[in-house]
């Protein structure tokens, strides 16, 4: 197996139960509370919408598809929580969607070739800090993913629920 390819997987499986454990408890209306008085704080609503952008964006590179550039995407990096339900798919929904993306890019991963991680990132604008494949996929599947997760955490904890087990 790649190397690198299962280092990440290590992060990648983790996340994905902590995820869910992170969401189980919660009803459909606090997926977007605003906990903090004035603040606009990333909802779990939010939270799951991005990462399964960033998520399928990880398995399109493990995969060597193209895939659009997410930046205007409507959860790309430069949205911001909404406060509607309708904003969004249905809080099931985007965890079936949370655990099918993490289930194929866990097979993915498993069975990526040697020298995947060394290609070139195939999206320019990502080029000069994450020069390769392997570069991309370790900040989307494991710091861009864990920093979101520490998100729904404190999010949690600002509601007045109790933590989940890391």
């Amino acid at each position: 197996m790649n190397p690198l390819a299962s280092a990440v997987l290590i992060t990648w499986k983790r996340n994905a139960a902590y995820g869910r454990r992170l969401a189980e408890d919660l009803w459909a209306e606090q997926w977007v509370s605003q906990p903090v008085a004035g603040r606009v704080l990333n909802h779990p609503a939010w939270i799951f919408s991005h990462l399964n952008l960033y998520a399928s964006v990880a398995g399109s590179l493990i995969r060597a598809e193209a895939f659009e550039d997410p930046l205007g995407h409507r959860y790309g990096q430069n949205s911001r929580p909404e406060a509607g339900l309708s904003a969004y798919e249905a809080p099931g929904h985007l965890l079936a969607v949370w655990s099918e993306l993490h289930e194929s890019a866990t097979a993915g991963l498993e069975k990526l070739p040697a020298g995947a991680t060394s290609m070139p990132n195939p999206l320019e604008r990502w080029r000069g800090a994450h020069p390769t494949v392997g570069d991309m996929l370790v900040t989307l599947m494991v710091k861009h993913e864990s920093g979101h997760l520490g998100q729904f955490s404190a999010w949690r904890r600002a509601m007045g629920l109790p933590p989940v087990a890391v």
